[in-house]
């Protein structure tokens, strides 16, 4: 009697055992697998600072941007860092198109830079570990910046690749890559029908290999924006310049160029 008790009681506690181990295996979490999204405090903040001006030889405008205490769902200039095993393996850096933005209101076009600086987001930096590379993680910090952008409701992620491997990354990613020889181009449209002018983005070579990258995000009725690219000439307000420009996309319902 006492036997076959025991012998049930271990019969339990190993199927106890079985029925935890499958668990585990369901339900474990693997710590290679990276942990990313906005810096949450100055340390984050600062560490992934450090990471991108160590690895990537441009240097943007501005300072160590303030940690996002609140999310307010606007773009805001954003620190994001991604974490495995509790060290930071990869970060990036993403900001509102204010700089682009100045291209329309030196044209007096001062709702539409409004509107840029709302509704476009820019990838300033993505920078990876020395020694995580090759795995795949730039490229999920690049989906990761995409995504955050369109939650924050931008319509067209921009960014400037400035080496091979980053324009790589840029087409893996489903953005558009254009070539160093012409100039991006952003017109605002109402239906279709252009409401500005075909406004010019300049990229001086001076310092090596610089290109435009963009990607539309999401699709918006009535006022859009409308890519395209010309050569590195500058655009006049006339009839006879649009033959000059190669339209690419839109971030409008009607994507017929």
């Amino acid at each position: 009697m006492g036997s076959d008790h025991r012998t049930t009681s271990l019969g339990i506690a190993g199927g106890i055992k079985n029925l935890l181990r499958r668990a585990a295996r369901i339900h474990r979490v693997d710590p290679l697998e990276p942990v990313g999204g906005p810096v949450r405090d100055e340390a984050e903040a600062q560490e992934v600072w450090t990471l991108l001006t160590k690895e990537i030889e441009h240097r943007w405008n501005g300072s160590l941007p303030n940690p996002r205490v609140e999310d307010d769902g606007t773009i805001r200039p954003t620190l994001i860092g991604l974490w495995a095993e509790g060290r930071l393996i990869g970060g990036a850096f993403v900001r509102p198109a204010v700089e682009e933005a100045s291209f329309f209101g030196d044209s007096e076009w001062e709702n539409a830079a409004q509107v840029v600086r709302e509704r476009v987001c820019v990838t300033e930096a993505i920078a990876v570990r020395e020694d995580c590379r090759g795995k795949g993680i730039g490229t999920q910090i690049k989906g990761y910046c995409d995504s955050w952008a369109r939650d924050h409701h931008a319509l067209l992620m921009l960014s400037i690749p400035t080496n091979d491997g980053a324009r790589r990354l840029n087409e893996k990613t489903g953005h558009t890559v254009l070539d160093t020889d012409v100039s991006m181009i952003l017109q605002f449209t109402y239906d279709g029908e252009p409401i500005t002018f075909a406004v010019p983005f300049y990229r001086e070579q001076t310092e090596g290999y610089s290109a435009w990258a963009f990607k539309v995000l999401a699709k918006a009725q009535g006022v859009a924006l409308r890519i395209g690219q010309c050569p590195h000439t500058t655009i006049e307000a006339s009839a006879e310049s649009y033959d000059r420009i190669i339209w690419l996309d839109s971030t409008g319902t009607d994507t017929t160029i």
